[in-house]
């Protein structure tokens, strides 16, 4: 009966090992998930099943079970190898905080054999159950609270935390020996528990706090980032806005001159008013946008879009059936600056690219609609648009501003994906 419940217990705890692992770090060929967590859990089971009953060693099974782990985490899961080191080891220390915290509860119901471990019967049962369900809790609470951009970790903090788990192991592996060797020696024992348990939760305290300094630094981070893009983007907006005011004044001038030939004409010198528009006037007018929307910013980001557009041979349409004059110049300026720079970016990888814009006014909503040409549906990561651009960061924040903006008016973002062309419907509380 007893060997049953061991080999039993020791397969669950596998189980939960082999579940944990595979959930925080994701399997490198997922496509072999199933037969990955197979040999996991076989390979788990049996080497602890076996140094379960080699008298001595097992002080040390810890130590052979999480070099077992790093080598099967290491070959078949994805992520760093430090990282992976110092999940294996805090799995380790919360095995063994559940262990010791379970003794100190249930001591006095306990019966010890001469090397110091639980023997069987209902208390060594409850033992293990209660650690199992601790061991899934806090594996569990790991998961909910990883570090989800990792990237912004460096590899050698995973480095010096790994020092700092490693060197409790080690003093847990040494006092362990000394409980082996002194098993009768109950005072002793209890004292040393004490001592390991201490240190086991200076561990997780010191873990739990580098993840939350971790964590907040990274969202601070990303704030920052995020302000960059945002002052960027109207760094280059105000720029465009200049190049417009440049193009209002040559188109000033081209009234101008239209009625210098206009003048021409009446006094009968055709030949002079043909041979100006041949030279100079249509070609000067060929370069000027006439999109007017009565709000000077959002004028200057689509005018230079479409310009963008005519030079990488994208047919462009732009229908403007309302006024802007009543919207915040910068917001809308951002809103069309990210919004058309996707489509144009992605209808440019197309044979017959195209991007088409709407802009109407539906009783108190401003409706931004544009379409592009996409020659498949944008990648998805955790509900967010993945992008075609070299400078991916940048572009996740300006998306990123653009649902700020459509929050701030108490709107709505939505897009589809339907025979090749790819739609971006706005709507704004204004």
């Amino acid at each position: 009966m007893g060997y049953a419940f061991e080999i039993s217990a020791n397969i669950i705890e596998a189980m939960l090992v082999t579940q944990f692992f595979v959930r925080y770090f994701g399997i490198k060929r997922p496509q072999n998930k199933a037969m990955v967590i197979i040999i996991m859990i076989f390979l788990y089971s049996t080497v602890m099943t076996g140094l379960n009953y080699i008298e001595y060693i097992s002080v040390y099974q810890e130590l052979i079970i999480d070099v077992l782990l790093f080598v099967v985490v290491t070959i078949f899961l994805n992520g760093i190898i430090s990282e992976k080191l110092l999940m294996i080891q805090m799995t380790s220390v919360v095995s063994a905080v559940s262990s010791m915290l379970l003794t100190g509860l249930f001591g006095k119901w306990i019966e010890f054999d001469e090397s110091g471990y639980a023997q069987f019967g209902v208390s060594r049962i409850v033992l293990v159950v209660l650690a199992k369900i601790i061991y899934l809790l806090f594996t569990e609470l790991l998961i909910r609270n990883q570090i989800k951009e990792k990237q912004y970790v460096k590899n050698k903090t995973y480095v010096k935390l790994n020092i700092v788990v490693f060197a409790t192991l080690i003093a847990h592996l040494f006092l362990t020996d000394i409980i082996y060797i002194n098993a009768v020696n109950e005072t002793l024992r209890w004292e040393i528990y004490f001592v390991l348990m201490s240190l086991a939760v200076i561990d997780i305290i010191i873990y739990m706090l580098f993840l939350e300094l971790t964590n907040n630094s990274i969202r601070l981070l990303k704030e920052q980032m995020k302000n960059a893009a945002y002052e960027s983007e109207k760094k280059e907006i105000e720029n465009i806005q200049e190049i417009h005011r440049q193009t209002m004044k040559i188109r000033h001038d081209m009234k101008n001159l239209l009625l210098l030939i206009r003048l021409k004409l009446k006094e009968g010198r055709v030949e002079e008013a043909e041979q100006y528009l041949e030279d100079e006037l249509d070609v000067k007018l060929a370069k000027i946008n006439l999109i007017s929307t009565g709000n000077r910013m959002a004028d200057a980001v689509i005018n230079r879009r479409v310009e963008q557009a005519r030079m990488r041979n994208i047919s462009m349409q732009v229908m403007i059936e309302c006024t802007l004059d009543k919207t915040d110049e910068m917001d809308i300026a951002i809103l069309m600056s990210n919004l058309l720079d996707n489509a144009i970016e992605a209808a440019v990888l197309c044979d017959n690219p195209f991007v088409n814009m709407k802009i109407t006014r539906k009783e108190t909503y401003l409706h931004i609609m544009i379409s592009n040409s996409c020659k498949s549906e944008p990648d998805k990561e955790a509900g967010k648009l993945l992008t075609t651009k070299k400078d991916k960061t940048l572009h996740g924040y300006g998306i990123s501003n653009v649902k700020d903006i459509v929050e701030r008016y108490n709107g709505f973002y939505n897009y589809e994906l339907e025979k090749g062309k790819f739609t971006t419907d706005i709507l704004l509380h204004m």
